[in-house]
C-alpha cells in the first residue's frame, strides 16, 4: 500500500479532483452528483444554508454554510471545526503525538518557525474532518491574527491507515499555520492539506495553497495591522476534508480543565476548557 501511495502524483491527483469537483456539469448532471455525493456520505443537509437542490457543483456542497445560530459558542477557547477530535495532550521533548507509538516533531510542523520551540510542552488538540462535515475552521479563541506560513508538502491521505503507516505524516503533508495572538498567550490554528484536499484558504489573506505552478517555497507573512477575529469567527476553509491542530504554549491549558473526550464527535463552537 505505501509502495503504491508513494508514487502516485498526489498534488497532481488533488489539483484535478479539486477542478472536477467545482466544475459544472452539463444538464442534470450537475444535480444528480451533488444528491449522489450528499447520499453516499450521509452528508447533513438539513443543517445547510440553502437547499440541496440550489447547489450546482460538488464543490459548492462542500463550502457550504450552515443556518444561522446553528452552531452557538460557548466559551473563551472552543473546537474551530465540526470533526472528530481524535486526539489530544502535551507536547513532549519537541514532539507531537500522531498516534500511541507514532509522533512527529514541532518544529517541522511549523515550518522551522523561530518561536516553535515555545510550544514544547504545551498542549495539542488534532481534529480529523470527513468529507460529509462542514468545511470552514473558525477561530478557536479571540485573538489577532499575527503571522501565517504557507508550508507546501506532500498530500498523503490523512485516515487510520496513514496515521498508523507514514512518519511524520503532519509535518509532512502541505499545510498553513495562523497564529492567533490571545488572552490564552500565542496559539497556533494549522491547517493540514491531504489527498484530495489540495486547496486551502484563510478569510485574512489572499493566498491559495495548491496552485498550478506549484510553489515549493515557504511562505512567511507576518501582519504589521493584524486581523482581529473572535471566537468562533471563520479563518478558512478546506476544499475538501482534512486535518486541523491546534497548539497552546505550556501552563495555559490544564489537560484536567479540557471538558471533552478523544475520540469524539465536535462542532465548531463547542466549548474545549470547563
Amino acid at each position: 500500500m505505501y509502495e503504491l501511495l508513494r508514487w502516485v502524483p498526489k498534488a497532481h491527483l488533488s489539483h484535478a479532483a479539486g477542478w472536477l469537483m467545482h466544475k459544472r456539469l452539463p444538464g442534470p448532471l450537475g444535480p444528480w452528483s451533488v444528491r449522489k455525493f450528499a447520499s453516499k456520505f450521509g452528508i447533513d443537509t438539513a443543517s445547510a444554508s440553502r437547499p440541496l437542490e440550489s447547489y450546482s457543483t460538488i464543490g459548492e456542497l462542500f463550502t457550504r454554510d450552515l443556518k444561522p445560530g446553528l452552531r452557538p459558542v460557548e466559551g473563551e477557547f472552543v473546537s474551530p471545526v465540526d470533526a472528530l477530535l481524535r486526539n489530544f495532550g502535551t507536547i513532549e521533548n519537541g514532539r507531537i503525538e500522531q498516534v500511541k507509538g507514532r509522533d512527529y516533531s514541532l518544529r517541522s510542523f511549523l515550518g522551522g518557525d523561530d518561536i516553535a520551540d515555545s510550544f514544547d510542552g504545551g498542549t495539542f488538540f488534532n481534529f480529523y474532518l470527513s468529507p460529509r462535515d462542514y468545511h470552514h475552521i473558525h477561530a478557536p479563541v479571540r485573538g489577532h491574527v499575527v503571522r501565517s506560513i504557507v508550508i507546501p508538502g506532500w498530500l498523503w491521505p490523512v485516515n487510520d491507515w496513514s496515521m498508523v503507516n507514514i512518519d511524520e505524516l503532519f509535518a509532512v503533508n502541505e499545510r498553513v499555520v495562523t497564529y492567533l495572538r490571545s488572552r490564552f498567550g500565542l496559539v497556533a490554528v494549522v491547517m493540514v492539506g491531504a489527498t484530495n484536499v489540495g486547496r486551502m484558504t484563510v478569510t485574512y489573506d489572499s493566498f491559495v495553497t495548491n496552485t498550478r505552478p506549484r510553489d515549493k517555497k515557504i511562505r512567511w507573512r507576518d501582519y504589521s495591522a493584524p486581523v482581529l477575529l473572535q471566537a468562533g469567527d471563520r479563518l478558512g476553509t478546506f476544499h475538501m476534508g482534512s486535518s486541523v491542530v491546534v497548539l497552546a504554549r505550556k501552563g495555559i491549558i490544564p489537560l484536567d480543565q479540557v471538558v471533552v473526550s478523544a475520540p469524539s464527535a465536535v462542532r465548531y463552537g463547542q466549548r474545549i476548557l470547563r
